[in-house]
């Protein structure tokens, strides 16, 4: 059941932190007070509007409130010390995460559900595709060495954000799209004549692994 529970609260995070995060958020949330309160809002909304339909009594409020708090001491960690460099490495960006994610396991372990809206299966199928196209793609962005500015690759998203769904279907058909959206984006990066296969290629070959040892039916 708490595994359940988590992927609710790995879903609001990957929707708060990372689909509605624009790149004016990601940009200026460190650097003013007023756009890291309007980063915060946008997770505790996320937060809230996914689990009202369950019993949201003042207790499991109580558990939404405080995972709230928590994100916001480690966000403010980083803008405090945005101007130091250990803070601005992917390395840091890994213990970031690994802090937020370890919050959502405390949460998981507190929260009381008594129902939700979507159910438990589905939820996996749509937390592991935003996993695979937001988080993987800013931990290679990053890994990368910041080598060009950030672009959100939205083709890339869609292709790394189905293959749970594909996956869930048939495990045929899963290994079929990885293939073609393997040498789409080998075609893709010949026409743009990309040289770094590593940004490109890495996120969606990761993306596979990660769905074909997750996802089982």
């Amino acid at each position: 059941m708490i595994e359940n529970i988590f992927f609710y609260f790995l879903l609001s995070h990957l929707i708060g932190d990372y689909v509605f995060q624009t790149s004016y958020i990601a940009r200026y949330k460190n650097l003013k007070v007023g756009v890291l309160i309007l980063h915060i809002s946008i997770i505790f909304i996320s937060m809230f509007i996914l689990f009202l339909p369950s019993d949201l009594n003042f207790y499991n409020f109580f558990i939404i409130i405080l995972l709230t708090f928590i994100h916001l001491s480690i966000d403010t960690l980083k803008f405090k010390n945005r101007a130091k460099k250990a803070f601005n490495s992917h390395t840091y960006y890994i213990l970031d995460q690994v802090m937020h994610f370890s919050s959502l396991i405390l949460a998981s372990m507190l929260y009381k559900p008594q129902n939700f809206f979507i159910l438990p299966e589905y939820t996996k199928i749509i937390t592991l595709g935003l996993f695979n196209a937001y988080f993987i793609s800013l931990l290679f962005y990053m890994i990368d060495g910041f080598s060009k500015p950030y672009k959100r690759d939205y083709l890339g998203y869609l292709f790394r954000f189905s293959l749970p769904f594909i996956k869930y279907y048939s495990n045929i058909l899963f290994l079929i799209f990885s293939f073609l959206f393997i040498i789409s984006s080998i075609l893709i990066m010949m026409k743009k004549e990309e040289i770094n296969t590593k940004s490109e290629l890495g996120p969606l070959a990761f993306s596979i692994i990660i769905t074909y040892l997750t996802i089982w039916r």
